[in-house]
């Protein structure tokens, strides 16, 4: 999982439930593996912004994925009917 992943549910949640909720979804998060954001991962997350019009975090999380080969499962409408994502409605 990418460390932006960190930074984006950690922000929602404190702001719509508070600090006590979005320290526990750190926690559950910290029982994956956490991919930081080197030079190569970004250069090729920008390639895939560029190619597939995704905004900068979700193409962060889409290459990743793609990197180590893993699924991609989210709620996100922005990665529908992309190749390896599990789309949750």
């Amino acid at each position: 999982m990418p460390t932006i992943v960190v930074y984006e549910v950690y922000k929602r949640l404190k702001k719509e439930k508070g600090e006590q909720a979005a320290l526990e979804a750190y926690a559950q998060i910290t029982r994956s593996k956490l991919v930081p954001l080197d030079d190569a991962l970004a250069l090729t997350a920008a390639d895939t912004s560029l190619k597939m019009g995704l905004g900068m975090a979700d193409a962060i999380v889409f290459t990743t994925a793609k990197t180590f080969s893993a699924d991609l499962v989210t709620s996100d409408p922005d990665f529908k009917g992309l190749d390896g994502v599990r789309l949750i409605e």
